[in-house]
């Protein structure tokens, strides 16, 4: 395996997959330069790593956990990193999920055919059928219809899967989570959790975003009615600061 592009690790957390203990780590870069990117420092600098160093950090909490996260950045951007790690995880029967942004489908529908993946975080950043909003976000054109067909990949494969938005006033609000519903419906993955995430502008680069642009948890709240009742969606549920995780409708 080759050197790992390395970002670090969080030995040991109860909110990264919902109902298991989870080894996150984190791989840096990412094709996306999105301006409201919470981990913005894994996105340029370089950190390799030899793959034993990262299959020692495992060895020493894999009698803690129940599985292990890979987050970044992008993990994709990684494959050989994804499935070596993924192997070794495997290997010391735990479970693996990825958190991803979306951008590299074929890498995704790659992955899932070798049975390495048992959950998928799908970062639905905009209504994937608005372009321009998804280049404003993120600064690269093209990545909508990339989003598309990842969804698509881990629908096909039937993957445990998890949709995901970013919410800040005047940017991505009612509508467009409105909207992303309805997509996720008609995708076929109306099944799916669809969690709406609190934007944070305190952890924004620059400080780009206002304070002011940041939902309160009762706003969330309304998000949620707002995405439940414009889709038959089974799971709609939101993340804060306070509160952390929590089912709005649908329970689990």
């Amino acid at each position: 395996m080759a050197a790992v592009n390395f970002g670090g690790v969080v030995p040991f957390s109860t909110i990264d997959w919902r109902g298991k203990a989870s080894m996150v780590i984190f791989l840096r870069g990412c094709p996306l330069r999105c301006i409201y990117c919470h981990n913005y420092k894994l996105l340029e600098d370089q950190n390799y790593v030899e793959p034993s160093e990262i299959e020692a950090e495992i060895l020493k909490n894999a009698g803690f956990i129940d599985a292990v996260v890979l987050s970044g950045g992008e993990p994709f951007m990684q494959p050989h990193a994804i499935e070596a790690i993924a192997q070794f995880v495997k290997k010391r029967s735990l479970f693996v999920a990825v958190q991803t942004n979306g951008f590299y489908p074929a890498v995704v529908e790659t992955l899932l055919k070798k049975n390495l993946i048992d959950k998928i975080f799908l970062d639905i950043k905009a209504p994937l059928s608005d372009e321009t909003l998804y280049e404003k976000l993120t600064k690269v054109a093209g990545v909508a219809e990339r989003v598309r067909n990842t969804l698509a990949a881990c629908i096909l494969a039937g993957v445990d899967l998890e949709l995901v938005t970013t919410v800040f006033k005047n940017l991505v609000g009612a509508e467009e989570v409105k909207r992303i519903a309805k997509e996720i419906e008609e995708a076929g993955a109306a099944n799916c959790s669809y969690v709406i995430q609190q934007g944070r502008p305190e952890l924004v680069p620059g400080r780009v975003i206002a304070e002011d642009d940041e939902f309160s948890r009762e706003e969330l709240k309304e998000l949620a009615a707002g995405a439940y009742h414009a889709a038959s969606l089974k799971k709609v549920r939101i993340r804060t600061r306070e509160h952390g995780e929590e089912a709005v409708y649908g329970g689990g």
